[in-house]
């Protein structure tokens, strides 16, 4: 991987998300567990690809939350999580992001596309028959959110300016991007139920994808403390 224009991203899912819990706390449990364990597993691909272990290694964060690698130094890493499925990108060559959706009903889906798509985007949604326009939608989203971590900006991007076709050609990218075509953007192949795309800071990228299924002990979707 080291330096040769190839993109590893691991994706693994649990079993299928329950019902979310309406109390607070516990959601705010379920959320703390899951990315516990989505860092748990940035670590471990971090020792298997570099020989340095979890207990040696420094992490840090940027000023918008973006996981840096200090130690071991030159690895960019990129994580998200969504119910249970988590999702780690590995590369040597550039700033990259990941994001990773499971594939579901979405409550308010004009909404979504109101804040975050571009009005071609949502042409395309709508003419799409009305099975297929969630999976669309969130995998509109992911692509926007992946640009957004591979730029840092996080919240602060405009992720309507992030505008690409149903098939995935990067149409136009936020000015702060520069030039589109500076950039790689890719769906990756993550199962039925598992939505995901990452975007990287350097172009003609060849992304290789792995998936596993986490055991039951490790999948995000579980509380931290019964009750």
């Amino acid at each position: 991987m080291g330096g040769s224009g190839s993109v590893v991203v691991w994706v693994a899912s649990g079993a299928a998300p329950s019902e979310a819990p309406s109390d607070l706390a516990r959601r705010a449990r379920r959320y703390r567990h899951a990315r516990a364990a989505t860092h748990r597993l940035g670590r471990r691909l971090v020792a298997a690809y570099t020989s340095c272990p979890p207990d040696r290694q420094v992490w840090e964060r940027d000023g918008r939350g973006r996981p840096l690698v200090v130690r071991p130094g030159g690895l960019h890493v990129s994580l998200s999580h969504a119910g249970a499925a988590v999702a780690a990108a590995l590369s040597w060559d550039a700033p990259l992001g990941v994001d990773v959706e499971r594939l579901r009903p979405l409550d308010d889906p004009g909404a979504l596309a109101r804040a975050a798509l571009s009005a071609t985007e949502q042409r395309a949604v709508k003419a799409l028959p009305e099975a297929l326009r969630d999976a669309q939608l969130l995998r509109f989203w992911t692509r926007k959110e992946a640009v957004a971590k591979a730029l840092g900006t996080g919240l602060a991007t405009r992720l309507a300016a992030v505008v690409t076709t149903v098939d995935g050609t990067v149409v136009s990218l936020p000015e702060e991007c520069g030039d589109a075509a500076t950039w790689s953007l890719a769906d990756l192949a993550a199962g039925d139920e598992v939505i995901a795309s990452v975007a990287v800071r350097v172009p003609g990228v060849r992304v290789e994808t792995r998936t596993f299924t986490l055991p039951a002990d490790e999948a995000p979707d579980q509380d931290e403390t019964p009750g």
